[in-house]
């Protein structure tokens, strides 16, 4: 559906967080006058009182509704959703109307883990061509509220709630990974994974994939048109390995010249780098994005090196909801003795990867594992040797005390949720943490 579809019809924006009221800011400049529906016991802002209906009355109007502008946040399985389904009521988002719009300057980056950081890749790269790119949608800002809406690419990030609703794929799309996450929200894996791919379920030039003989890209080329070219970094001679980045006929990035920690960023850079050289068809300045690699910052929360007291490295990596993350995370400090603050909410997500991949580990780069909250106490049930603290600060009180450990590592692999409002309040008491942490005679 296009915004253009929307002019003379009855529309509903459902929803009064950051993107619901992107919306109603871009329905709202384009003449329309829509109202704003919040159901689930949300709050409505004061600023929009005097256009939102509430309880029974914003179900009435979401049914009576000619079309539906959802907010991402609005699972696919509440019972509200499932009923304008049943009534036939046309749903769509504002990504969707945006797209259609937008597709022919879009490069689009979804997956599990890796979206933000490939994503910002993509537009850290173009830039370094001098290319004019902005970063919209999951991990900046709503995709209409970008302060340049007239550059030249668009790079998005997008979630798998966001994806749900599209009818329109953007010009290039990369999926990074997938595993399960969101399941509540999706209603199953399965769900989930259909839910994320509709990115690329509506004719794409090219979706680039971490390898074309591999999991994701078999789930990706079954919603495949024949117009659409799949391919993965490989194609185009770049390899990844642990000691950096090889891009032939090019050149190369030693990993210790790269901002990047961990082999799984060097993957999601080769991905960065096949989007945008897919996206210039070939054009681009191979050696200059290269060397525009060498300038990227790595983004707040994935393994981030934060200051300490101690001499140890201590690192946030609090954006590691889910057990992969963790191992990946892991890897990275593959040759060191890590303490591990692991746990948080708990989704009902497998630890088997995180405790296969401890049983497999070098006992000499040995990892101290202190859990915390319900996913903690399941993994504690899991895996040998771990530690359950009671709670988060506890948990910080006993990775500052001395050991032989090289890093203090937060990859949760779950939530914030049951202690924190978000993860960043988890960021912040670990930094402080850290921050305390002082050497002493015994801490070696």
């Amino acid at each position: 559906m296009r915004f253009e579809d929307l002019v003379g019809r009855s529309v509903v924006v459902w929803g009064a967080g950051r993107e619901g009221r992107a919306a109603l800011v871009e329905l709202s400049g384009r003449g329309l006058t829509p109202t704003v529906a919040v159901t689930g016991g949300g709050a409505v802002p004061d600023d929009l009182a005097h256009l939102a209906v509430t309880g029974e009355a914003a179900l009435a109007r979401l049914a009576a509704a000619d079309v539906v502008v959802k907010s991402p946040g609005v699972p696919h399985t509440a019972p509200e959703y499932l009923r304008l389904r049943e009534l036939g009521v046309p749903v769509t988002s504002l990504t969707d109307l945006w797209l259609h719009d937008n597709a022919h300057r879009t490069v689009a980056v979804t997956g599990t883990k890796g979206k933000s950081t490939t994503a910002s890749l993509v537009r850290h790269l173009l830039g370094g061509l001098g290319a004019d790119a902005a970063l919209v949608g999951n991990g900046g800002v709503p995709v209409t509220a970008g302060d340049r809406p007239e550059a030249a690419y668009a790079v998005a990030e997008v979630s798998s709630y966001q994806a749900a609703d599209l009818t329109c794929s953007p010009r290039v799309a990369v999926v990074t990974s997938l595993y399960p996450e969101h399941l509540p929200w999706h209603g199953g894996y399965e769900q989930y994974v259909a839910d994320k791919l509709t990115l690329v379920a509506h004719g794409p030039e090219a979706v680039v994939v971490p390898d074309v003989a591999g999991e994701v890209a078999r789930l990706v080329a079954a919603r495949l048109g024949p117009a659409t070219r799949l391919l993965d970094p490989a194609a185009l001679g770049l390899v990844v390995t642990d000691d950096g980045l090889a891009w032939h006929g090019v050149g190369g990035l030693p990993a210790d010249e790269v901002a990047l920690r961990g082999r799984h960023n060097l993957a999601n850079l080769a991905l960065a780098l096949a989007a945008v050289d897919v996206l210039l068809g070939g054009d681009a300045d191979r050696g200059a994005l290269l060397a525009a690699a060498r300038t990227f910052a790595p983004l707040a929360h994935r393994l981030e090196q934060v200051p300490s007291g101690d001499g140890r490295a201590w690192v946030d990596d609090s954006l590691a909801t889910a057990p992969e993350s963790v191992v990946a995370a892991l890897e990275t400090y593959a040759d060191r003795r890590v303490v591990l603050l692991a746990g948080g909410a708990d989704r009902g997500l497998s630890f088997a990867p995180l405790v296969d991949y401890l049983a497999r580990r070098d006992p000499a780069a040995g990892v101290s594992t202190i859990a915390v909250g319900p996913a903690g106490a399941r993994l504690a049930r899991e895996l040998d040797d771990v530690r359950l603290a009671p709670d988060f600060a506890t948990a910080l009180t006993w990775a500052s005390a001395p050991s032989d450990a090289e890093v203090v590592l937060l990859s949760p692999g779950a939530p914030s949720f049951d202690e924190f409002a978000s993860f960043e309040e988890r960021s912040a008491a670990f930094r402080a943490a850290a921050g305390r942490s002082a050497t002493t005679p015994d801490a070696r």
